[in-house]
This record gives C-alpha cells, structure tokens and sequence, in this order.
C-alpha cells in the first residue's frame, strides 16, 4: 500500500480509534498508580505493596474464584446453546423470523432487570414454585434463590449473552461457502461429519471471539451478581464496589480493578493459543 494510502487510513482512524485508545490506556494507568498507593482519595499518597499483599486474603481469593467460575461458566454453557441455535437457523423454515426475533429479546432487556425478571419467577413464593406446587411435583417452595455455587447467577447470565453469542457465531456461520458444503455431501459426509470436519473448524474464530467477550462481561458482571450471587462469596466486582464505597479503600479496589482487567486479558491470550492448536496453527 503507498505510503499516502496509509497515512489517509491512518488519519480516517484516528478521531475513533485514538478516543478510545487514550481514555482507556488513561484509566488503566491511573488505576495501577492508585493500587501503588498514588492518588489516593481518602490518605496521604505514597508508594507502597501493602494494597497488592491485602489482596491475598482468603475473601478476595474466594471471590476471585467464584467470578472464574461465574465467567467461564457463562461464556461455555451460553455456547452449548447458541452454537446448536445458529446451527439451526441456518436453515429456511416457516417461522425463522419470528423466532429470530424472540431470541433476540434478551439484548434488549438490561441485566439489572434481568435479574429482578428471574429472581421474581424463582422466589420461595414465585410463579415457579407456585405451579410446581399446583401440580403436585413439590410439597412446599424451594429456596432456589442465594445458592452458593451460584447457579441462578449462571442461568441468568446464559439468557442473557445467548442472544449477543447467537448473532457473533451466526455471522460467523454465514461466511462459510456452501460450495465447500456441496463438495463434502458430493463426497459422501453425513450431516455429523459435516459439522465436525468443515463447519466447526471453518467457525472457530467467530467461536472464539464470542466465547472471549462473554468472558469479559460475565467475569466483571456487578448486577447479575449484586442481585442473584450468593451471600458468600460475593463476586470480584462486588467486592470491589464494597471497597471503594463502603469501606472508603479506594488503593485497595484499584489493586481489584487490576485483577479483574489482567484476568480478562490472560483469559483472550490463553484462549486464541487453545484455538490456534485446534486449527493446527503454531
């Protein structure tokens, strides 16, 4: 490309490209000084570890753990849905719009809302345990609600991203020419072989990248996990909210606002090296 094609490219990419690029790298910056203790908002700035050796208690550990959970959870289990979805709707059949259109409700629900809808059709006294009862599955209403593991977190969260996972791996599927399709059936590939041997790894990067921001937003998620998490332990960004807000340790919440961001970055590296390998890439 001539040098004048590429500084036209370059200056066409600026105004967005640059915005976001220096009010992220800023907060970025400003949040790793301020878990070395610099700016802080409630004590005297001075240089020190103590925020970074605070963190590794064993409730900011916990909660660490249980948004690992949370995350990866989310992001795989929304998979097993939306993949076998778009898969399915690929297809021409009476109904594909309207049903394309319901799957897509979700996106326009907030997540806030989301959790209230599901807590409310989920409570000790909900329209769930209330037709379960009528029917005479149950004797009395489950408490299903603050469980622990936190599987009302990951039931809410695959509802919510299975529609923003459907249309990535959708567009994704759309790519794929179906002369490769008719070659394979011509050669004698069943719809299985098919799927497993030329659809699936002609979409892996569509996969990839839906897996990957599902990630990002199911892990630093605050009100899902705010609303619908367990008692204990609440979720990474609760505790950081926690932090800054209620304890007034700004230094400390920004040491947890590192975390959060490193552990969404170490997860897109570990996951583009796994799909490289399933691609035969080195």
């Amino acid at each position: 490309m001539p040098t004048k094609n590429r500084l036209s490219t370059l200056l066409l990419l600026l105004p967005g490209a640059g915005f976001i690029f220096l009010f992220l790298a800023a907060a970025i910056f400003m949040t790793v000084l301020q878990s070395l203790g610099f700016f802080s908002l409630t004590q005297e700035s001075r240089f020190t570890f103590d925020y970074w050796r605070n963190l590794f208690d064993r409730q900011v550990i916990d909660s660490f753990l249980f948004s690992l959970k949370v995350g990866v959870g989310s992001s795989f289990g929304t998979l097993l849905f939306s993949y076998p979805l778009a898969l399915f709707m690929r297809k021409k059949f009476f109904g594909r719009k309207p049903l394309g259109s319901m799957l897509k409700i979700p996106l326009f629900v907030p997540a806030l809302v989301a959790a209230f809808l599901i807590i409310n059709l989920i409570a000790y006294h909900g329209m769930l345990n209330h037709i379960l009862m009528a029917l005479g599955i149950i004797k009395e209403p489950l408490r299903m609600l603050r469980d622990k593991f936190g599987w009302v977190v990951l039931f809410i969260q695959i509802w919510k991203n299975l529609p923003f996972q459907l249309l990535i791996i959708s567009a994704s599927l759309e790519t794929i020419q179906t002369d490769i399709e008719d070659a394979a059936r011509n050669l004698g590939a069943n719809k299985l072989a098919l799927v497993r041997y030329i659809i699936f790894p002609l979409s892996i990067p569509g996969i990839l990248v839906a897996v990957i921001l599902v990630f990002i937003k199911t892990f630093g998620d605050f009100a899902i996990t705010s609303v619908a998490g367990p008692i204990y332990p609440v979720s990474i960004s609760v505790r950081m909210y926690a932090a800054a807000n209620m304890f007034q340790e700004w230094n400390r919440a920004a040491g947890i606002g590192v975390v959060i961001i490193v552990t969404a970055l170490l997860f897109v590296w570990l996951y583009s090296r796994l799909a490289k390998m399933m691609q035969g890439q080195k």
